[in-house]
């Protein structure tokens, strides 16, 4: 079980599954490709976009549920081709699938990991203190 309470996969998310535990550190190794543009990437776990793991020990197969940050991610079949790949290469697992959460479900930065929340904020703030720019808030005081 999880430290905290989440109804998605975080770093601290813990599986009674040894394959499940695998396969979240093989998902923790798959960087959001969006945040690969900048200085910081970021894994789908820290990002909270991995929603859920499935194990089916009877089929051999692994099936990982992605919330993405929007419906329309161009970059969805970069990370569903790195998941089946990493996925695909632990010694149990015989077949990976990925699906995408369509339920109306929004992503929210709410869903990252605590720590990766808290670095971006203080990126943000530095970035926002080093361009001089004084937030409409503090302007319009």
């Amino acid at each position: 079980m999880s430290t905290e309470v989440t109804d998605h996969v975080l770093p601290t998310t813990e599986f009674q599954s040894e394959v499940k535990t695998e396969v979240k550190a093989e998902l923790e190794a798959v960087f959001d490709p969006c945040s690969c543009m900048s200085e910081h990437p970021v894994s789908i776990v820290d990002l909270g976009l991995v929603d859920d793991i499935e194990w089916d020990e009877s089929t051999k197969t692994v099936t990982v549920h992605l919330l993405l940050t929007s419906q329309r991610c161009t970059y969805f079949l970069d990370i569903d081709d790195e998941i089946c790949e990493r996925v695909g290469s632990l010694p149990d697992v015989e077949t990976v699938e990925v699906h995408q959460v369509t339920s109306g479900e929004i992503w929210t930065a709410d869903r990252m990991a605590p720590d990766e929340r808290r670095a971006r904020r203080e990126r943000f703030e530095r970035r926002v203190e080093e361009a001089d720019i004084v937030p409409y808030a503090e302007r319009s005081e």
